[in-house]
């Protein structure tokens, strides 16, 4: 893999014996804002230095003063060893809750040197909050995609967020929106329909089209071959950092962060 991105792997504490590579940043999914403003951790991340703390903001109501939450969260970074907070806002990123947790956290970051990765709804946190861009696309290209970002946040600021897609999309498809597919239900999808896989340079994308009694099918698919493409289409680009989420990756991990042949 090129040198010029960082990859960053989130992954939650039970699956970071088979994560850790060397050359990637560990982003622990270890840690939530609960109840009474308090940082509740994972006490499976026992031992654990060094690597990104990830940051679940998602049932953060506000309604009170976050001045001790912010310092509990920076001495946590310090005392792990942590050099960035990703930011995972959940389902509803522009709720005024979320938009004081991540302008303070955005506040708190900058004087320490700790990196700050928000959501795309949350770019204008804080000018030093890295934004992270989804390399999901149903339309236009990567590259354009990337170049917009950049002109949007500065190139500094932009993060690729390797989100998996396996889509099903009937046409004409208005909305850009389909149906998510499991591996199991794509893989039925190819053979029953015999289909031909094909890759989208502009998209960075696997793709094959079928027929059905409800019309004409465009599905979309990545695989490590596309994530690998992504990762170097980015680092083409000058993005400093590539996201993907274990989880979501780990049969096709090694592929994606070895060499292509």
């Amino acid at each position: 893999m090129s040198k010029s991105s960082q990859i960053i792997v989130a992954t939650p504490p039970e699956s970071l014996p088979d994560a850790t590579r060397p050359g990637c940043v560990m982003a622990h999914m270890a840690y939530r804002i609960g109840h009474g403003f308090r940082l509740y951790r994972s006490q499976r991340l026992s031992g654990i230095k060094g690597g990104m703390m990830v940051l679940d903001t998602g049932g953060f109501k506000g309604g009170g003063p976050l001045s001790a939450l912010i310092v509990d969260i920076t001495n946590e970074c310090a005392r792990k060893d942590f050099s960035g907070i990703v930011l995972d806002a959940g389902a509803n990123p522009k709720s005024p809750a979320q938009l004081s947790v991540a302008k303070a956290l955005a506040a708190a970051t900058e004087p320490l040197g700790l990196k700050y990765f928000v959501p795309e709804a949350l770019a204008r946190s804080g000018e030093n909050a890295i934004v992270r861009v989804s390399s999901a696309l149903s339309g236009g290209t990567l590259r354009r995609h990337i170049a917009d970002a950049f002109e949007k946040y500065g190139s500094d600021r932009v993060a690729l967020e390797l989100e998996r897609v396996s889509m099903d999309f009937t046409l004409p498809a208005v909305r850009g929106v389909g149906k998510e597919l499991t591996d199991e239900e794509l893989r039925e999808l190819m053979r029953g329909h015999n289909a031909s896989a094909q890759f989208s340079a502009e998209l960075v994308v696997n793709y094959f089209t079928y027929r059905d009694k409800t019309g004409a099918h465009f599905v979309l698919y990545d695989n490590a071959q596309s994530f690998r493409r992504k990762i170097k289409a980015a680092a083409r680009a000058g993005v400093g950092y590539a996201f993907l989420f274990y989880p979501h990756v780990a049969g096709i991990y090694d592929e994606i962060l070895g060499e292509e042949s």
